[in-house]
């Protein structure tokens, strides 16, 4: 595998870090899309049409970042309680 392969392997295990507040408010909308009930399909899209800003290339870059990371970094939406099989 190549150095550059490698790297970027390790550079999705980590976190992209949010530098600015357009960035903060990405992940914001990530996470309050994932603790939404609604279906969580493409990250980008709907990350897209809830800013309340123009993106500029730095902010689309990190967005692009970010759902590589989520995608490979899912999180697994509990059931509600009420769905859970009686034990």
């Amino acid at each position: 595998m190549s150095f550059a392969i490698k790297k970027g392997l390790a550079q999705m295990d980590r976190t992209p870090e949010s530098t600015n507040d357009h960035e903060r408010t990405i992940e914001a909308i990530d996470s309050k899309l994932l603790a939404s009930d609604g279906p969580y399909e493409s990250i980008v899209s709907e990350i897209v049409m809830s800013v309340p800003f123009i993106m500029s290339t730095e902010d689309t870059r990190f967005l692009f970042n970010y759902a590589d990371w989520r995608l490979a970094h899912p999180v697994k939406k509990q059931p509600a309680r009420d769905t859970l099989p009686a034990t």
